[in-house]
């Protein structure tokens, strides 16, 4: 399993990046970001072998939407960490994962 999870620096924002986390993942609730944020915990994860064979089907691919909301998360002006199994790593390495990712397929 390839679960990646983010932590986010608690800023003046929050309400920008809890709404760019609940287009993704509408299942966590507004409360429940803003008290991982606000305590300095993993905020979402995401399981990158993640796979759902009507959404595979439909043309919808997580990662990439995933990834989409990081660069959303930043560009908010959220600081962003990112771990892969519990080590911080940065975009770059997450980039290069979600390539080597697509070339399998």
């Amino acid at each position: 399993m390839d679960l990646i999870q983010i932590k986010i620096k608690k800023d003046s924002c929050l309400t920008k990046y809890i709404k760019i986390i609940r287009k993704f993942d509408c299942s966590l609730s507004i409360g429940t970001i803003k008290r991982r944020i606000d305590e300095n915990d993993f905020v979402m994860g995401f399981d990158l072998e993640y796979y759902d064979v009507l959404e595979d089907t439909n043309g919808i691919d997580r990662k990439k939407i995933f990834r989409n909301m990081l660069a959303e998360l930043c560009q908010a002006g959220a600081r962003v960490s990112i771990y892969q199994e519990g080590e911080m790593i940065s975009m770059e390495i997450l980039d290069n994962w979600l390539g080597t990712l697509e070339e399998k397929l």
